[in-house]
């Protein structure tokens, strides 16, 4: 029970992370409890562990007085003395225990101790790692699925990924790698629960943030995303930089980058817009790829804007139910009332 339990707490500072004075900590106090348990309340005892040796020391902890009315608390001066040649009135004293009965017990609580706050600190070093992470894409991996939904992993921690936050019409199935975004992690009994989503506008943020390095390093910002998961989404971005495109950037040579987050999306279609500062311009731009000839802006108070575009681009504007109007409107924050004219301007 000495360089062995050194040995342990080293071997567990390396594997597990956990700190070795914390480790001693946590276990003196555990031993301290265990003591008295078996031994009795009535004293008042110190136990330390040698950080040279490894071995369990227990001191009795007691008041030097002149005349001991409690043996379990009290030393008189004398007796203090042979401890202590210094000692006073009212000093405290340490008087060392013998411990032979104490190794037994005390290396069952140790093991216990070390088992249990182990899986603690490990829950909650999880639980720091993981939080830290909540609002970032990850990669999991699929365990297995059901009609509910699926068992993944991601690093050490595996956890339920709801089909109700799945791409809608997506099958995923086992050993599938996924993209994921977290959108939370909580405490639970069993050790951090991870919850993630791939329909959240966040997984194209994140996406685009791993595809696009100019996104990644603050060239070009994505301002806003509109999207219906699975079918269509709009995302305005901007350039800090004149010379960089944030359309052309964020598409890539011959389309690979944003091809590869419609792959990863289930060929979702994703349009790029570019953000404009002035209303009519962004919402023009926000009705792509529809070729918009005038908006006009009917109330600015309500945010609601008419726009006119030629008869062969109506469908185009308004998109399959509706889909392309309705996602410009969430993207812009402009009420969007679309009108033909006859005559197309080019």
């Amino acid at each position: 029970m000495n360089i062995n339990l050194l040995e342990a707490i080293e071997q567990l500072e390396e594997e597990k992370g956990i700190s070795r004075d914390e480790l001693i900590d946590i276990l003196e106090k555990a031993l301290l409890s265990a003591y008295k348990k078996n031994f009795g309340k009535s004293k008042n005892v110190e136990i330390v562990i040698n950080r040279m040796t490894g071995e369990i020391e227990v001191y009795q902890l007691l008041e030097v007085v002149e005349n001991v009315e409690d043996v379990n608390t009290q030393i008189d001066i004398q007796e203090a003395q042979k401890i202590d040649i210094k000692a006073e009135i009212g000093d405290v004293v340490k008087r060392k225990l013998n411990v032979k009965k104490f190794g037994r017990i005390a290396a069952q609580t140790a093991k216990q101790v070390l088992i249990q706050k182990i899986r603690e600190i490990e829950k909650e070093n999880l639980f720091r790692q993981y939080s830290n992470m909540v609002g970032t894409v990850t990669t999991a991996e699929v365990i297995r699925a059901t009609e509910f939904g699926a068992d993944i992993r991601i690093g050490k921690l595996e956890t339920f990924f709801s089909r109700s936050e799945w791409i809608p019409g997506e099958e995923i199935q086992a050993g599938d790698f996924v993209k994921v975004y977290i959108t939370d992690v909580r405490k639970k009994g069993k050790g951090p629960l991870i919850m993630v989503s791939r329909k959240v506008p966040e997984l194209l943020i994140g996406l685009l943030r791993l595809e696009v390095p100019e996104i990644d390093e603050g060239v070009v910002e994505v301002i806003k995303v509109a999207r219906e998961a699975g079918t269509r989404s709009k995302v305005a971005v901007k350039s800090n930089n004149s010379l960089v495109d944030p359309i052309g950037a964020c598409i890539g040579e011959n389309g690979n980058r944003i091809n590869n987050i419609i792959r990863e999306l289930k060929n979702e279609k994703i349009d790029i817009v570019k953000w404009a500062d002035d209303p009519k311009t962004f919402i023009a731009n926000s009705l792509s790829p529809a070729r918009v000839i005038d908006v006009q802006i009917v109330d600015p108070e309500k945010k609601a804007a008419r726009i006119y575009v030629s008869p062969t681009q109506l469908s185009l504007a308004i998109g399959k139910g509706g889909q392309n109007a309705r996602l410009a409107a969430k993207l812009t924050g402009w009420k969007i009332d679309i009108k033909p004219v006859m005559k197309d301007v080019e």
